[in-house]
């Protein structure tokens, strides 16, 4: 009976440990938990005189997953990777369902676009996905609907802002 409390009280402890991990990463922008689901973060981007509410995806677990899975993506709405360091980093449309816009961005400006890039046919195999990344080093991606680029007139040189929400 004595090990039996001893091996609960140890379990509760533990989930207890994971779970104050979990808040704390959450809170702090800490500890990425792939096991357990973490809330998105938002932030607003401003580019130009627009303004578009962006879901913050960064950590590698958020990198990975991006927008694949959706089946749409609203008008003022869009992803934004964040990466620790600037490089080349390759982008697929796998999981994807309808066409975006890249919009690569080094130190807070636009550095190269993408536009209209299509999503894989129903079927169509993983190795056979075209890989994109950005003709210069970069430490932010946007992913917006296809068209926003031409609505928002986003060129080469503009400038952003992220403001926390």
């Amino acid at each position: 009976m004595k090990k039996f409390l001893i091996q609960a009280t140890l379990l509760i402890l533990l989930i207890a440990v994971v779970l104050l991990l979990y808040v704390s990463g959450e809170k702090n922008k800490g500890i990425d938990l792939p096991f357990l689901p973490s809330r998105a973060k938002f932030a607003n981007l401003q580019i130009n005189d627009n303004l578009l509410k962006v879901e913050l995806a960064d950590t590698p677990t958020k990198r990975s997953k991006g927008l694949g899975g959706r089946t749409s993506l609203a008008k003022e709405e869009g992803m934004l990777f964040i990466f620790p360091r600037a490089d080349k980093y390759p982008f697929w449309m796998k999981g994807l369902s309808f066409p975006l816009d890249f919009v690569w961005i080094k130190d807070l400006q636009v550095v190269d676009i993408l536009q209209n890039i299509k999503p894989p046919v129903p079927g169509e195999m993983d190795s056979s996905l075209p890989i994109y990344s950005s003709k210069v080093e970069i430490d932010k991606v946007l992913e917006v609907s296809a068209g926003t680029v031409d609505r928002l007139h986003i060129k080469v040189g503009d400038t952003i802002s992220v403001i926390p929400l």
